[in-house]
């Protein structure tokens, strides 16, 4: 079954009803159980984050109430899978020369779930030395990046 995995803008964007088009059809493949998503757990912190400090997501407050959905979503769906980070994805993390934790983290736990794509807004294809730094790694790795 092919698999993606997810950031935290595209779990925010996927929460507040947000995501573009394309992206969008990979969530809806994901609830059609086509295809399974990789939700590392560094995302879910990063979402869970956003929401207790009441950061507006693409214009939306998310209230914190709605954080036990979150976790019941991510409990009992059969194609969303939170992963953790075990011994083999700190290695991999490890190899990885990008300076952002969370960013390092996530592309560790694409790199050892198989993944084919990182599902992401556009932040890597943005004109900051980090974000063309990051892009050229990721395409020299190999890394697929779905932009949305």
């Amino acid at each position: 079954m092919e698999t993606y995995t997810i950031d935290a803008v595209a779990f925010l964007a996927f929460i507040v009803d947000a995501l573009p088009p394309k992206s969008d059809e990979v969530f809806q493949r994901a609830e059609n159980d086509e295809i399974s998503l990789i939700l590392p757990s560094i995302v879910l912190g990063e979402v869970i984050y956003a929401i207790l400090k009441r950061k507006e997501i693409f214009g939306k407050l998310i209230p914190i109430e709605k954080l036990s959905n979150i976790f019941e979503v991510v409990r009992d769906s059969e194609s969303i899978f939170l992963k953790d980070m075990d011994l083999e994805c700190w290695k991999k993390f490890l190899k990885i020369q990008i300076p952002e934790l969370h960013d390092r983290m996530i592309v560790a736990t694409h790199f050892v779930s198989n993944s084919i794509a990182i599902i992401t807004n556009d932040r890597y294809s943005q004109k900051s030395n980090f974000d063309l730094f990051l892009a050229f790694f990721l395409l020299l790795s190999g890394i697929k990046v779905s932009l949305y």
